[in-house]
C-alpha cells in the first residue's frame, strides 16, 4: 500500500535516482582505477625492471653487489625483487628481505619463465594466495599482485630472470569498490530519511485535504484545511485554494437548499397537483395534491408508474417536444392536465404535469347552464299563456263575461306562478350566498305540527288524499325559527299531496330520539326512481319527467330550499323512496338551536 501513496512514490523515485547515480559512479571509478592507478603502477614497475636490467649490464663484475643493494632497497617502497637462475630456482643472491608469503609462481608459470629466459619481458596481473597469519586452519586469502619479469643478462646472454612484483592488498581495486559500496549504502539510508521527511512535509497537507474532502462528501461543507501561511509554497496555496472552493461550495449548497425549500413550500401550498416525470415515464417528484391524485390508482399501477389516463398525453409531449393540454375523467372526478417538456441542453429529459381538479367547476357550470335553461323553460310557458290570453282579450275572442272571467283567471294564476318562481329564486340565491338569518323562539312541537296539517286539509280534500299526523307522546317544546321550519313542512307536505294519486294518503310522523327531533313526511305516491334519488335536492330537478304542469305546477326549487333551511338549523334531510310504493322525506333537527343569529 505504501507504494501507492505519495510518500512511497516519492521515496521510490529518489531511491532509484540515487541508486542509478551511485552505480554509474562506481562503474566510472572502477574504470578509472583500472585505467589510471593500476596502469600507472604497471608502467612504473616496468620502468624499474628495465632500469635494473640496464644497470646490471653496466655493473659488470659488480652485478652481485648491485643486486644485493637493489634487493635491500626495493622492499622499502613496497616492491619485492626475486632473482632466478637459468633453472627457475631462486639464485643464491636470493630475494628482498621481508618478502610476504605470496605464491607468485601461481602467475609466473614455467612456460612464462621460459619466455623470459629467451629474452622476453613479461608483465602480468592476477590474484594469488596470501598467508596473512600462518596458523593451522587459517584460510588463504586472495590478493591482487602486479608482476614484471625481465631477463637477467650476464655475459651478454640470459642466465636467469629478475622478477619484480607488488602486492596490492592495501590499495587494491576491491577495497576501493568496497568503500564505494559502503558509501552507496550510507547514501541510500540518508536518502530514505530525507525522502520520507520531504514526502511527509508534502503528503501531510494532502492527507488533511483528503480527510476534508471525505467530510464534505458526508455533507459537512463547513470543513476547512489548516494553512501554513509562513511557508507560502505551492502546498499552502493549494490549501488556500481548496478553502476558497469549499467556502464557495458551501454558499452554493446553502443557496440551493434555500431555493429547494422555497420551491418545496410553493409546491406544497399550490392548489394544483404537480408531477415531475422522467423520459421513461417514471414519476420522480410530486406535491401533496399530486400525491392525492395518484392515490386514486393505488393498487392498480406500480409505485411511481404513470396512470394509464396520463400515458397517451405523456407520449405525445415526448414525441412532439411541445406543451399539450387535455381533460381526464376518472373515478367520478375531472382534471385539466397541462404537460410541458423539461430540457437538459437540447434533449428532453422529462415532463412536468400540472393537474387541476375542475370537478366542482364543471358541476357548477352545468348547474348554471341547467339553471338558465330551467328558468327559461319555467318562464316561457306562463309568458306564452299570458301573451296568448291577453291577445284573446284584445281580439274580443271571448264573447261572454264567463269566458272573459275564465281568461282573466288563467292570467292571474300564471302571474302568481311567475311571482312565486321569482320569490323562490331570490330566497334560494340568498340561502346559497349564506344569508339565511335564523331567529329561534320557543314553540310547543305538537301544536306547531297540527297547525301546519290543518292548513293543508282543504287541499287534501280537493285532491281526495287523506292527510293525517302521527305524533309521539310527550313531545318537547322546541327552540326553532318557526317561519322557516313551517316553510320546510309546507314544501314537503305540498309536494307529497301533489304527487299522491286519488285515494292515497300523506302522513306526518313526529318523534324524538335523545336531543334530536325527526319529522317524517310519508306519502303513498308514485315514488322516485332510484337513479334520481341523489339529485332531488338540486335546483329545478324534477324526478317525474312526465307530470303535467296543470297538476303539479312546481318550480323545482322547493326541495333545494328545504335542504338549505334544515342545514341552517344544524339538521339533516334525507329521502327514501320506492317506485310505485311511495316516498318518505326525513328531517332531523336538534331540540334547541343556538340562541343566536345563524348563517348557512
Amino acid at each position: 500500500m505504501i507504494l501507492r501513496s505519495v510518500v512511497g512514490k516519492l521515496w521510490l523515485t529518489i531511491i532509484i535516482l540515487v541508486t542509478l547515480i551511485l552505480v554509474l559512479l562506481s562503474l566510472f571509478l572502477s574504470e578509472q582505477i583500472e585505467n589510471s592507478y593500476v596502469e600507472g603502477q604497471r608502467q612504473s614497475l616496468e620502468k624499474l625492471a628495465t632500469r635494473i636490467q640496464t644497470q646490471l649490464k653496466e655493473a659488470g663484475p659488480n652485478q652481485t653487489q648491485y643486486l644485493n643493494n637493489v634487493l635491500m632497497g626495493a622492499s622499502e617502497f613496497g616492491t619485492y625483487l626475486v632473482v632466478l637462475d637459468a633453472s627457475g630456482s631462486v639464485s643464491p643472491i636470493g630475494v628482498s628481505p621481508h618478502v610476504p608469503n605470496v605464491q607468485w609462481r601461481e602467475i609466473l608459470t614455467d612456460e612464462e619463465l621460459k619466455k623470459v629466459l629467451k629474452g622476453q619481458s613479461i608483465t602480468m596481473r592476477g590474484k594469488v594466495r596470501l598467508q596473512t597469519n600462518p596458523r593451522p586452519g587459517n584460510p588463504l586469502l586472495k590478493n591482487d599482485i602486479l608482476l614484471v619479469a625481465v631477463p637477467y643478462i650476464k655475459d651478454k646472454k640470459p642466465s636467469g630472470a629478475i622478477v619484480l612484483y607488488q602486492v596490492q592488498d592495501h590499495l587494491s581495486e576491491a577495497d576501493i569498490k568496497r568503500w564505494i559500496f559502503y558509501t552507496f549504502l550510507i547514501g541510500i539510508v540518508l536518502t530514505t530519511i530525507f525522502a520520507f521527511f520531504l514526502s511527509s512535509r508534502i503528503s501531510q497537507p494532502l492527507i488533511q485535504m483528503k480527510r476534508a474532502v471525505e467530510k464534505m462528501a458526508r455533507g459537512e461543507f463547513s470543513t476547512r484545511v489548516p494553512v501554513r501561511y509562513h511557508e507560502r509554497d505551492e502546498i499552502a496555496e493549494l490549501a488556500m485554494t481548496f478553502n476558497r472552493l469549499a467556502s464557495q461550495l458551501e454558499d452554493t449548497i446553502h443557496q440551493l437548499s434555500q431555493e429547494k425549500e422555497q420551491l418545496a413550500s410553493i409546491l406544497r401550498s399550490m392548489s394544483d397537483g404537480v408531477l415531475t416525470i422522467n423520459k421513461f415515464g417514471k414519476i420522480i417528484m410530486t406535491n401533496p395534491i399530486g400525491e392525492g391524485f395518484l392515490s386514486l390508482w393505488r393498487g392498480e399501477v406500480k409505485k411511481n408508474a404513470l396512470p394509464p389516463s396520463l400515458q397517451a398525453l405523456f407520449n405525445k409531449v415526448i414525441e412532439d417536444t411541445q406543451e399539450h393540454t387535455g381533460d381526464i375523467s376518472e373515478h367520478g372526478r375531472t382534471w385539466v392536465v397541462m404537460m410541458s417538456p423539461l430540457y437538459a441542453g437540447d434533449q428532453v429529459r422529462g415532463v412536468v404535469a400540472v393537474l387541476r381538479d375542475v370537478t366542482e367547476e364543471r358541476r357548477l357550470d352545468k348547474l348554471r347552464k341547467d339553471f338558465v335553461a330551467n328558468v327559461s323553460h319555467e318562464l316561457r310557458t306562463p309568458l306564452a299563456m299570458l301573451q296568448g290570453y291577453s291577445e284573446a282579450l284584445l281580439d274580443d275572442i271571448a264573447e261572454t263575461p264567463e269566458e272573459r272571467r275564465e281568461i282573466a283567471q288563467v292570467i292571474n294564476e300564471e302571474s302568481q306562478r311567475m311571482g312565486r318562481l321569482v320569490r323562490e329564486l331570490l330566497d334560494l340565491a340568498r340561502m346559497e350566498a349564506g344569508h339565511i338569518q335564523v331567529e329561534p323562539a320557543e314553540k310547543p312541537l305538537d301544536k306547531f305540527v297540527q297547525r301546519v296539517i290543518r292548513k293543508f286539509q282543504n287541499l287534501a280534500r280537493e285532491q281526495e288524499v287523506r292527510l293525517e299526523a302521527d305524533l309521539a307522546e310527550h313531545l318537547p317544546t322546541v327552540f326553532w325559527d318557526e317561519d322557516k321550519i313551517e316553510q320546510v313542512l309546507t314544501n314537503l307536505v305540498d309536494n307529497a299531496i301533489r304527487h299522491t294519486p286519488t285515494g292515497g294518503s300523506v302522513t306526518v310522523h313526529v318523534h324524538q330520539k335523545g336531543e334530536r327531533i325527526f319529522l317524517e313526511v310519508e306519502d303513498t305516491g308514485s315514488g322516485i326512481p332510484e337513479e334520481d334519488v341523489p339529485f332531488v335536492f338540486e335546483r329545478f330537478y324534477k324526478a317525474d319527467k312526465a307530470r303535467t304542469r296543470g297538476k303539479s305546477g312546481g318550480t323545482g326549487l322547493g326541495l333545494s330550499i328545504v335542504k338549505h333551511l334544515v342545514t341552517a338549523h344544524g339538521g339533516n334531510v334525507s329521502v327514501k323512496s320506492q317506485l310505485g310504493v311511495g316516498t318518505v322525506f326525513i328531517v332531523e333537527l336538534p331540540v334547541r338551536v343556538a340562541d343566536e343569529v345563524l348563517y348557512a
